[in-house]
């Protein structure tokens, strides 16, 4: 920890902590836009396989024996769910396997280094493209979601950025962990015990009403479980507590902003 703020000090004093180039992050973009290019067709079924085997399942399946819960068809609102799940388990991919894959096995980070292109430039250029990719293929889900649940508004134009942003606190987070991860398994820690809960226990699946106090609590400060309230509020065009949840989005994406280029830093400098 102490490394961590000695690492803070010394690029706050030199200036580092804010010097990131547009151009730079642009061209990390492109790096792994192009590299995703060629792969995006075998990469569509595991990215929508999965949420679309819980809406199956859990829309069709368990939504056949339920009513209305909050005031929508149980299918509604598992398929809201799913959209922003969708958007942070891509995402998660993004900054945890294919991040590591470049960082540690590919050496990609390394020859970025050799260019003007700078440490900061290459996390927000990754966080970036991991709400990129969030858009990709969260976006499929949710047009697949128009077409399964004939419901159609203008709002829900706003969920791409929605997706976007998701995205990007999910990449923040993901890159965070797979900077200090020894080994590609390592992962797997971060999958099962952080993103698997958040995607069964932010008001995915079920209301958090019903589970007790103290993971009601817990599960307030999952990024995942305000995406999903305000997906809600746009497919059911109520609005009334969208900015508080907006706001907490914003406040993550402030919070995790620094850490993984903290990190990187130290793992680099150490």
């Amino acid at each position: 920890m102490q490394n961590i703020f000695c690492v803070f000090s010394i690029l706050y004093s030199e200036g580092k902590m804010f010097r990131v180039s547009p151009r730079s992050v642009y061209y990390v973009i492109i790096r792994n836009y192009m590299s995703f290019r060629s792969l995006f067709k075998i990469s569509i079924v595991p990215n929508l396989i999965d949420p679309l085997f819980y809406l199956i399942a859990m829309g069709f399946g368990v939504g056949a024996y339920l009513t209305n819960i909050n005031g929508m068809s149980y299918t509604t609102f598992v398929i809201t769910g799913l959209i922003g799940a969708t958007a942070m388990t891509t995402a998660t991919s993004e900054a945890t396997v294919n991040a590591f894959i470049q960082y540690k096995i590919e050496k990609t980070y390394a020859a970025m280094l050799m260019t003007p292109i700078n440490l900061q430039d290459i996390v927000i250029g990754q966080a970036i493209w991991s709400g990129v990719r969030a858009i990709i293929f969260g976006g499929i889900f949710w047009l697949v979601s128009l077409v399964i649940s004939q419901t159609y508004n203008l709002y829900m134009l706003f969920i791409i950025p929605l997706l976007f942003l998701i995205g990007l606190i999910f990449g923040l987070i993901g890159l965070t962990f797979t900077y200090i991860a020894p080994s590609r398994e390592f992962l797997n820690y971060y999958n099962t015990l952080v993103i698997r809960p958040l995607y069964m226990f932010s008001d995915t699946f079920f209301p958090i009403d019903s589970i007790p106090e103290i993971f009601r609590s817990l599960t307030w400060f999952s990024p995942l479980y305000h995406a999903t309230n305000i997906i809600r509020a746009i497919w059911i065009e109520n609005f009334t507590m969208v900015f508080q949840h907006l706001l907490w989005l914003i406040s993550c994406v402030t919070l995790f902003y620094f850490i993984p280029i903290l990190v990187i830093y130290k793992m680099y400098y150490k």
